[in-house]
């Protein structure tokens, strides 16, 4: 005797609860479509980020180098684990005491109102 979840291991009532090929074949089309709209998208987006580092290049170049080697550092490793954890504990706190500032804020306008 065959449990409920047995049964929906098998398939949706498909002889043998195997999937046909034509099913098969339209899944693997969706997933290629998914793929090939996810790699314009990211196609789009680098070409976004090139022409703002671009910019940014041609106005302000020192900024943008110097910017660009502090990140490299710090994800290269140069920043050792502890100060990094203690950077984003209290940058982490900070962020969260400003959200909460504004949503207090936001909920005391609200309900001072008659």
């Amino acid at each position: 005797m065959m449990n409920e979840t047995e049964t929906g291991r098998r398939g949706n009532g498909s002889a043998g609860g195997t999937t046909s090929a034509r099913e098969l074949f339209a899944q693997s089309e969706r997933v290629r479509q998914d793929v090939v709209a996810l790699a314009g998208t990211v196609r789009q987006v680098t070409h976004g980020w090139e022409a703002l580092l671009r910019q940014r290049l041609e106005r302000q170049p020192y900024t943008t180098l110097a910017v660009a080697a502090g990140v490299g550092y710090v994800l290269g490793g140069g920043l050792p684990t502890g100060l990094m954890r203690i950077l984003l504990g209290v940058g982490g706190r900070l962020a969260f005491e400003q959200a909460l500032a504004k949503y207090v804020a936001g909920g005391a306008g609200s309900t001072a109102r008659p």
